[in-house]
């Protein structure tokens, strides 16, 4: 057994995850605030479903072009571009409505614009993970990113939904635009990519392995990791709708309990990665991952049973969701080559938002015809359905990795990666997908 110990946590990693926190919580608020204005304006499900397409379509439409874009140009540079202009237009929603703007109308454009520069936010900044932190420590990264991701968007609920309590939404706009400066500052804080960095010798020596790999082994498969990391889009998505509509409609509680609720959420998340490492030690990352969406789509019944009974479910239900997005995220990340990582995630990112539109504007449809609970009923049978389907079709040998590729503590001896000709062949279904989405 080795005993060399494991690198320590990088300049880089001990910025992005803050970072990511705080970006997340802007977006968070954003959104929950964005969706009260529309839904107490139209009083329809649906009506919130066409916000989340107004967010989705530009991302849908732009990832997989400003994923090419992250590959050809420095990926820091940007990220921080695109908090920058996120936060310029954030701004203006609150100014907007200021003036007089009607509010269905403001929330629609501002949503829209700000979804343009997540478009390219997404893919830089996976791809700038990939870039300065070492393998070794990919799986530990993606765990403290999923808790800071999740942190930040349950910390924005719940501060949302007390903050439209007490003051209404202006100050949330106001707050929300000045989390994209904090998180420019943080990106720009991380400093140019060294030359002959460590990283960039792991990235050469990783690009000799991608051809040794063609012709001795099979290519990842990319475009089925893809699918399962996209799952997560799906709920997100569809459950940001519904969850809001459950609270508000058919618990008839306001939206303070919704943020108790999404609080709740987030103390589970707080145990995913300690539960993430113990289970996918023993069963590798793409098991983990199934399980976790199973469960999760258990818990997801129980929820919409009482307004009591979401409360008890919720904290596992944030364990096991995020236990699964951190071992897909992972999976996904160590199969990607690092100079295609930000066209394999701008590709992952418009085929999950084209698919969870599709979902919640199915989804909202049956709501509205008959009653929230059915939603979630239908999206635990989607993820079921979904993630079971996606994990029988990877092949065998990907499903028997050793355990020991999920354990950050471990120093890497790296699985190679297969050849990046390959890994596109694959990672252009996505696009084709998306587009038909």
């Amino acid at each position: 057994m080795s005993t060399t110990a494991p690198p320590k946590a990088n300049k880089a990693e001990r910025l992005l995850v803050p970072a990511t926190f705080i970006t997340n919580l802007g977006n968070g608020i954003q959104l929950t605030a964005a969706s009260y204005l529309v839904f107490t304006a139209q009083n329809t499900m649906l009506a919130v479903s066409w916000l989340m397409i107004a967010v989705t379509i530009p991302q849908v439409a732009l990832s997989v072009y400003f994923g090419k874009l992250v590959d050809r140009f420095d990926r820091r540079t940007l990220a921080v571009t695109s908090d920058l202009v996120s936060g310029v237009a954030a701004i203006g929603l609150p100014l907007w409505l200021a003036l007089g703007g009607e509010p269905s109308t403001v929330s629609y454009v501002a949503s829209f614009i700000l979804s343009i520069s997540a478009a390219l936010f997404f893919p830089a900044s996976n791809a700038l993970i990939k870039e300065r932190i070492p393998e070794a420590r990919l799986a530990k990264f993606n765990g403290n990113s999923e808790v800071a991701i999740q942190a930040g968007s349950l910390a924005s609920a719940a501060l949302g939904g007390w903050v439209i309590v007490w003051t209404g939404v202006d100050a949330l706009f106001y707050f929300n635009s000045a989390t994209f400066f904090v998180s420019a500052l943080m990106m720009f804080a991380i400093g140019r990519r060294p030359a002959g960095s460590a990283a960039s010798a792991a990235a050469t020596a990783a690009k000799a392995a991608a051809a040794t790999a063609k012709a001795s082994g099979p290519r990842p498969p990319l475009a089925r990791l893809a699918l399962l990391y996209a799952i997560g889009n799906i709920v997100i998505i569809t459950g940001n709708s519904i969850m809001l509509v459950l609270v508000i409609d058919a618990f008839h509680s306001n939206t303070g309990y919704l943020g108790i609720v999404d609080a709740l959420f987030g103390i589970g998340a707080l145990a995913a990665p300690w539960t993430f490492g113990k289970l996918s030690a023993k069963s590798g990352l793409v098991k983990t991952a199934l399980i976790g969406y199973l469960v999760w789509a258990v818990i997801l019944v129980t929820e919409s049973l009482h307004l009591y009974a979401m409360m008890a479910a919720i904290p596992f239900a944030g364990i096991t969701f995020c236990v699964a997005r951190i071992a897909a995220r992972t999976a996904l990340m160590k199969a990607a080559p690092e100079e295609r990582t930000g066209f394999v995630f701008g590709a992952t990112n418009a085929f999950g938002l084209a698919a969870g539109t599709a979902a919640v504007t199915g989804i909202s449809l049956l709501v509205d015809a008959t009653k929230v609970q059915y939603g979630f009923y239908a999206l635990s049978a989607l993820v079921v359905v979904v993630a079971t389907a996606t994990v029988l079709a990877l092949p065998k040998s990907f499903l028997a990795a050793p355990a020991a590729e999920a354990e950050p503590a471990e120093p890497a001896v790296t699985p190679a990666p297969a050849a990046d000709t390959a890994s596109d062949a694959e990672a252009e279904v996505l696009v084709a997908a998306a587009a038909k989405a």
